[in-house]
């Protein structure tokens, strides 16, 4: 089975990866495309970064910025049911919505606090479709960026799940589920939401409470060398993104872990000496046939860093 894996922060954007062989066989460096979320959507790539979403496919690239007033941040892109672009836009602490070419709708779990909501307000990255609105991550449910500078919200237990939906014309959003350390990776099995606390190296799992929150019914340690990031469900179990811990943790680099639907230990699979993991997803060939061919065409972005040279599909794909 082969993944492509969206990398932030990381000398590659975009890595294809081979299960089987355990091994990497292509990658987009991060000067040619920056990335942070991805998604597959019929015949093309989305890509999700800093004040943009793009659309990638064989006929070329198409870029669809974003509004502020902050810088955006672009996070997570998905569509939802009914073939909706949706975006997380981080900077601005909401979900932006598109069915097409007009302008953004949004849903915003701070639209009561004010006119002059800060920046990044509670990180705000990842969503999903959950009964009649969307479930929402965030690192806070009050803007860390006020609590005095430095990274203690980090591992305060600060972090949480929103349930936003429309009614009348305004945003009603709730908090479901607490004391999260940096959750992301929103995804749903057999009626229940799982999602990852990123710096703890945990899998949460959550089951609806019968009164419209979430209850806790189960953490599973996966790792103590990576920040865990990036989900995929699997037939028996589930693949999760490793990432280089942050700034004075340590860490083992970059890998995916894959783990059972039972209590046995993770299998790690080494991708990299160094990056981080922001989503997985099966690798479609056809498709991605015409956005690497795209890819190639694209000049070269002028940022700092040091940058493998641009990587072609292997003999006979």
């Amino acid at each position: 089975m082969r993944i492509l894996l969206g990398c932030v922060n990381s000398a590659v954007s975009l890595v294809g990866y081979d299960l089987g062989r355990r091994e990497s066989f292509w990658f987009c460096p991060a000067n040619v495309h920056r990335v942070c979320g991805t998604c597959l959507e019929k015949d093309a790539l989305w890509t999700a970064s800093d004040d943009a979403v793009t659309r990638i496919s064989r006929d070329g690239i198409r870029t669809l910025p974003l509004p502020g007033p902050h810088e955006n941040l672009a996070h997570s892109v998905k569509f939802l049911e009914g073939g909706m672009l949706a975006v997380a836009d981080t900077g601005n602490s909401r979900v932006l919505l598109r069915t097409d070419l007009e302008d953004f709708a949004s849903l915003s779990p701070v639209a009561g606090w004010g006119p002059d909501i800060p920046a990044d307000a509670i990180h705000l990255n990842d969503f999903m479709e959950w009964e009649g609105g969307l479930l929402v991550s965030a690192f806070a449910h009050q803007p860390f960026r006020q609590r005095g500078g430095g990274t203690e919200w980090k591992r305060q237990g600060l972090g949480c799940i929103f349930h936003v939906r429309a009614e009348g014309g305004r945003t009603v959003s709730r908090i479901v589920a607490a004391g999260i350390n940096c959750p992301h990776s929103l995804a749903i099995h057999e009626g229940s939401v799982f999602c990852c606390a990123s710096s703890d190296g945990a899998l949460l799992q959550f089951d609806p409470d019968g009164e419209g929150g979430l209850r806790l019914v189960r953490r599973r340690q996966v790792t103590s060398g990576h920040f865990l990031r990036g989900i995929m469900r699997l037939e028996d179990g589930w693949l999760l993104g490793g990432s280089s811990r942050r700034r004075d943790l340590g860490g083992e680099g970059m890998a995916l872990l894959r783990i059972g639907d039972g209590d046995g230990p993770p299998e790690t699979l080494r991708v990299a000496n160094a990056g981080e993991i922001y989503d997985i997803a099966p690798w479609d060939a056809e498709l991605m046939r015409g956005v690497v061919r795209t890819l190639h065409g694209l000049p070269t972005l002028d940022v700092e860093g040091t940058f493998p040279p641009r990587c072609v599909l292997p003999p006979g794909y």
